[in-house]
């Protein structure tokens, strides 16, 4: 068994553990970074937005699929709103490329990478002992980006997704976020099928729901294959090419080592109003790089205002409790703000008036209510 001592371990190999790595070397080129974990070669497909008025670094612009400047929702009987935004624009890229594009960065900067699983770690007085595989590392300050369990009582996102390819095309042109005319999966919760057109005969399908409870997958896929019988032309064939499936917190969670500074959804970057956390992980690392690059210190960093995090707990509280009220409020958000604004609140940029605007839209009474329940 080797022992080497190092400056900085992060213990993961996703996205946030690499995002971190290359991050920390590009702006410390001298900082010793040594990256603990199994290669993550899980299929992942990630859709966020981006502002217009910033491009993306050459590394993530490579990884995107494609981009849509408009994305609509349906109510519970299949009526469709559209967003349409100029600022904003919605994009999906593929996540294994990512992490592929981020492993060979941080092995050109010289950040080691140890594809063993982290078996424990052990506090000493000035710093960590990482036990994995065949190595025992000595390091100063340690990140732990591992997935953490989450609680029974906790709301979470839980979706199965198929990329299936169509004989014929398909005629969607755009995202639909939300459509809600599906039989419920979950009673203690929301249902909706997301569709993303990945091509013109490409289409990514997921059956989704907001519920503390875990659903059977085969429910699900069952939902998809209702959905794909009503909104394919007839005549159409399609074909599985892939499925992707995941569950992702939506409250608070329990991460591996309470004691270890923690980034990515370890850390709270998973937005509790929504479940996605590619936003928040993504300021959430440089947020910590920056803080390091003055400081020399490592910390857990929220990835969120204090606004949204309030916002949030009113709206895990509602959606416990009346998980109708939350469907109202999204088809509120669909039919009364302008898309700009709409991205702009789910990524909690923008400051006070997407905030603003969404309370102004939003069912007044439950979410009132929601303020006086713990």
């Amino acid at each position: 068994m080797s022992t080497r001592q190092v400056e900085v371990t992060i213990i993961g190999a996703g996205i946030a553990g690499l995002s971190l790595a290359t991050q920390l070397k590009l702006d410390n080129p001298d900082l010793d970074i040594t990256v603990v974990g199994p290669v993550d070669d899980r299929n992942q497909r990630i859709s966020t937005w981006l502002p217009n008025a910033h491009d993306p670094s050459p590394l993530l612009r490579a990884c995107i699929d494609k981009h849509w400047g408009s994305w609509q929702f349906a109510d519970l009987v299949g009526k469709q709103h559209q967003h349409s935004a100029q600022a904003w624009r919605y994009v999906t890229l593929d996540g294994r490329r990512f992490k592929q594009a981020q492993a060979e960065l941080a092995d050109q900067l010289g950040v080691v990478q140890i594809h063993d699983s982290c078996h424990r770690v052990k506090g000493m007085g000035k710093g960590y002992q990482i036990f994995c595989g065949d190595h025992t590392l000595l390091s100063t300050q340690v990140v732990d980006t591992r997935p953490p369990a989450i609680p029974e009582s906790t709301v979470k996102q839980q979706f199965v997704g198929h990329t299936i390819v169509c004989e014929q095309a398909h005629n969607y042109r755009s995202p639909m976020l939300m459509d809600f005319s599906v039989a419920p999966i979950a009673n203690d919760g929301l249902t909706f099928i997301y569709c993303l057109p990945l091509s013109e005969r490409e289409l990514l399908v997921e059956a989704t729901t907001f519920s503390p409870t875990l659903q059977a997958q085969e429910d699900y896929e069952a939902c998809i294959e209702r959905w794909l019988a009503t909104h394919l032309p007839s005549s159409s064939t399609w074909r599985l090419s892939d499925t992707e499936t995941g569950v992702l917190p939506m409250g608070p969670t329990q991460p591996i080592n309470a004691d270890l500074v923690r980034c990515g959804i370890a850390g709270g970057a998973a937005r509790a109003s929504t479940g996605y956390a590619w936003h928040g992980t993504q300021r959430q690392v440089q947020r910590m790089a920056a803080r390091f690059t003055t400081s020399s210190t490592l910390s857990t960093l929220p990835s969120y205002s204090l606004r949204a995090r309030w916002m949030d707990r009113v709206f895990l509280r509602v959606l416990k409790h009346q998980p109708e009220s939350v469907y109202q409020l999204f088809m509120a958000m669909a039919r009364d703000l302008p898309g700009d604004l709409f991205a702009q609140f789910l990524c909690d940029e923008g400051g006070w008036t997407p905030c603003l605007k969404t309370i102004q839209v939003a069912p007044k009474r439950p979410f009132i209510r929601a303020l006086w329940r713990s």
